[in-house]
């Protein structure tokens, strides 16, 4: 999902006009209206191309980040009144809500030589929907482990069954054959089960539960929830995923990717060369930071960013205040962790 052009001009104008259309009830207000807006925007842009103002038309910009890393900071929910939304979704149907929840992930990209002391210079924020966050790391995630598992198995395995490991050989194949044999001990693998989709419990249609990725009461944790809908935004509180997809427990080993706190480097790692090759390498970008570099909402002025190529992004460019307030307000307590706005204390921070 992308910022547009379009739609982030006048957003201020456009939320003022969607809280006068529609009647503030069920906790709408100006600041619901507003959000709906925003969330439009992540759910309906397109990337921009990014050109060299250097003669060449067809040279596109290298974006640079292989010095900085990536840091969750949060997930948060928007609920927003969305009553003759053109895109359909819950509303309006029987038995629906006509407010919707919107899901995000608040991340930082952090100069990789302050990250692990708290990110506090050459930093920039970023929005982006939930989704196409938890989608990245844990593609990112499953890579890291099937290369680790790899080399673990070509540096180490040995041709007789009994052979016993010892160090790095024992941990990594120790590590290894739990991860493959999840399923054959009975159980499930958290990230299979991130996209909102009917478990297969036995029930009808009219007590059908689903599952799918939930943010935690304070934010700080992405995990695997049982809804009532098919949007999976009315959580169903105490019932167990595991038990509910008929598993004995959901493994988190990839789907931790999504929430750690560590600091995940944008600098690509480099396949295993020759003394001579690796010299004349060049550094790249992770496919994972240029995707969500893309994709995200961006707020890199305030914070002094030194890495960013927001002026390349000419719609977020000319529309950064909103996109930083948007971030501010998801993040300093304005919603409790239904996606409710708060009244005075009492929201997640």
């Amino acid at each position: 999902m992308y910022f547009s052009k379009i739609l982030l001009a006048s957003i201020a104008a456009l939320a003022g006009a969607s809280a006068a259309k529609f009647p503030v009830t069920n906790g709408v207000t100006k600041n619901t209206a507003d959000n709906k807006f925003k969330s439009k925007l992540l759910s309906k842009a397109r990337p921009l191309n990014r050109k060299l103002d250097e003669g060449d038309d067809n040279a596109e910009v290298v974006i640079d980040l292989t010095g900085y890393s990536i840091v969750f900071e949060k997930c948060q929910y928007v609920k927003f009144y969305n009553v003759g939304d053109e895109d359909g979704g819950n509303d309006n149907e029987e038995g629906g809500s006509v407010l919707s929840v919107n899901k995000f992930v608040i991340f930082k990209l952090c100069n990789s030589n302050y990250c692990s002391s708290g990110c506090n210079a050459d930093y920039a924020e970023y929005v982006i929907d939930m989704e196409t966050y938890v989608a990245a790391l844990i593609e990112m995630k499953q890579e890291a482990v099937e290369n680790y598992c790899g080399q673990c198995q070509e540096n180490c395995q040995a041709d007789d069954d009994a052979a016993v490991y010892e160090g790095d050989c024992a941990d990594c194949m120790e590590e290894c054959d739990a991860y493959d044999a999840l399923e054959e001990n009975g159980y499930g693998d958290a990230s299979e089960y991130t996209e909102c989709q009917q478990a297969d419990n036995g029930d009808d249609d009219a007590n059908a539960y689903y599952t799918g990725a939930y943010c935690s009461d304070d934010g700080s944790k992405i995990s695997i929830g049982v809804f009532s809908d098919e949007y999976c935004s009315s959580l169903v509180s105490g019932q167990d995923a595991a038990e509910t997809l008929g598993v004995t427990a959901l493994s988190t080993h990839i789907l931790s990717a999504t929430y750690s706190s560590d600091c995940i480097s944008c600098l690509q790692e480099q396949e295993e060369a020759q003394d001579d090759q690796a010299e004349e390498a060049e550094a790249e970008t992770s496919e994972t930071c240029q995707a969500l570099y893309d994709a995200a909402g961006k707020c890199e002025s305030p914070s002094g960013f030194k890495g960013g190529y927001l002026d390349y992004y000419s719609s977020q460019a000319s529309n950064e205040d909103a996109i930083c307030s948007f971030i501010s307000s998801l993040d300093s307590g304005t919603y409790d962790q239904t996606g409710e706005i708060v009244i005075g204390d009492g929201g997640v921070k």
